[in-house]
């Protein structure tokens, strides 16, 4: 019997690791209790018979036994261990080797594969669980930081606030399953929040109100909830979103320059809105910062472009651009009407109102050309109180019906002073048409249009003349 003694002496002093030690004292344990067993008997009842061969030989067998079924479990015991090494030492070369977010997703779905002997042991499900959790929070960081890297790649390519919009949008559908994704920039003047993109939303605001911007500004946090009356477009029909999120770009202190608005028609499960908002975080103030250099890149493209004044495009943009349009026209054999438009008796408005009610009236004036044409029709300011406006494509029959439209709108407009006093201007145009002059030349054109002009003018002003 010594000698099994001996052996797991000397079991014990091979391995420090804590199982042979704990299947040592197991045995050693077994066995003192195996041998006391007889010699007690023999102290409290003074039997010899107690310390026979016998008895010591079957204890000697039953110690044995156990400690042959130990070994076996301790080999059982430290071939599961052996194999939650090789998994964690697997997943952490997995880890190392991460460089792409296909490099994630892959860590991801090895991840389930070999934490599943942790987490189907019941002993261990808890450290199972806990790891997971923590590899969870590696691999999220890991993958946000990427997904951020990834789309900031991509938004520094282009200075245009529709494709960046796009870019970011498109990103976050897929990357987060978001359903509805709007983003609300500030207007080229800086006075309202224009819609700039909508994916997946019903019909929604173009315009943000001042109520809902003064609300959302009043919160410090970057990323609110909020309630708004939007659906999410599903193709086949419209729900109501569920859950909405609002994210306020503010590149720097006290300086907001847009809003994005996430929408689902179910509620973020925790994980995901945490997953959103860390995102978010993460990117800001970059994304802030993209979405700012861009307005400002195209606010000076603007300057170069158009009257600071009335929005409409200045004399070269303009010439420009209706000169194009016409020769594109001329190939696709699509008619186009130039109309010349003048403020009926503007100099002795300024001269009895002041300049500054002119610039107002002048503003009000492309303001109503503006709401009675089509968005591809061009306004240009060609001079003083005098406008150009190209009707792009419309049929020769039509352009007399618009040009009136335009007169008949300035007309029943009233237009207020900055003395609170309102009144009323009329203008007199003058039409020309590519396939009723016969030519696409801007400068013959703009001769007919100006003759018929000067003839409203002639004629008592606040009038339309196509002949």
């Amino acid at each position: 019997m010594y000698k099994i003694l001996l052996l797991n002496f000397a079991m014990a002093k091979r391995k420090v690791n804590i199982f042979g030690r704990y299947i040592f004292y197991t045995n050693l344990s077994i066995f003192s209790l195996i041998f006391l067993v007889p010699i007690g008997s023999y102290i409290i009842t003074g039997e010899k018979s107690y310390l026979s061969f016998t008895h010591f030989a079957l204890a000697g067998i039953v110690g044995l036994a156990q400690v042959l079924v130990n070994r076996v479990f301790r080999r059982n015991f430290q071939d599961y261990w052996e194999l939650i090494k090789n998994s964690l030492l697997q997943l952490s070369e997995t880890l190392k080797k991460v460089k792409t977010l296909k490099d994630v997703k892959i860590f991801k779905k090895e991840k389930e594969e070999l934490l599943k002997p942790l987490l189907e042991e019941e002993s261990f499900s808890t450290l199972g669980e806990s790891l997971k959790d923590l590899l969870d929070e590696v691999s999220n960081t890991i993958e946000i930081k990427l997904f951020k890297d990834e789309i900031i790649r991509r938004m520094t390519t282009t200075l245009d606030t529709k494709k960046l919009s796009t870019i970011f949008a498109s990103n976050i559908i897929r990357y987060f399953n978001i359903p509805g994704v709007a983003i609300y920039l500030k207007s080229l003047r800086g006075e309202t929040f224009e819609l700039k993109l909508n994916k997946g939303f019903g019909e929604i605001n173009p315009v943000l109100g001042e109520g809902f911007i003064e609300k959302i500004t009043s919160v410090d946090s970057i990323l609110t909830e909020e309630k708004l009356d939007y659906k999410i477009d599903l193709g086949l029909c419209q729900v109501n979103a569920e859950k909405l999120l609002v994210h306020k770009l503010i590149p720097r202190r006290n300086k907001l320059v847009g809003f994005i608005i996430f929408g689902t028609y179910r509620n973020f499960s925790p994980e995901e809105e945490k997953l959103l908002k860390n995102f978010l975080l993460e990117l800001e103030p970059t994304i802030s910062l993209i979405f700012e250099n861009a307005l400002e890149h195209e606010r000076s493209v603007t300057l170069a472009s158009f009257d600071p004044l009335t929005g409409a495009y200045n004399r070269r943009e303009g010439l420009k651009l209706v000169k194009q349009l016409l020769r594109k026209n001329s190939f696709e054999d699509k008619n186009a009407c130039v109309l010349v438009l003048d403020i009926d008796y503007f100099k002795k408005f300024n001269d009895t109102y002041g300049h500054e009610a002119g610039d107002i009236v002048l503003k009000e004036v492309v303001k109503i050309i503006r709401n009675s044409i089509r968005n591809d029709d061009i306004i240009v300011r060609w001079g003083g109180e005098e406008f150009l406006i190209l009707l792009n494509g419309i049929p020769v029959e039509k352009a007399g019906e618009v040009a009136e439209r335009i007169r008949g709108n300035i007309a029943q407009t009233l237009i207020e002073l900055p003395d609170g006093k309102k009144i009323k201007v009329t203008v007199s145009i003058g039409v020309a048409c590519a396939e009723e002059e016969g030519t696409y030349s801007f400068d013959e054109l703009f001769v007919v249009a100006d003759k018929r002009l000067y003839k409203a003018k002639r004629e008592g002003r606040n009038r339309v003349v196509t002949s």
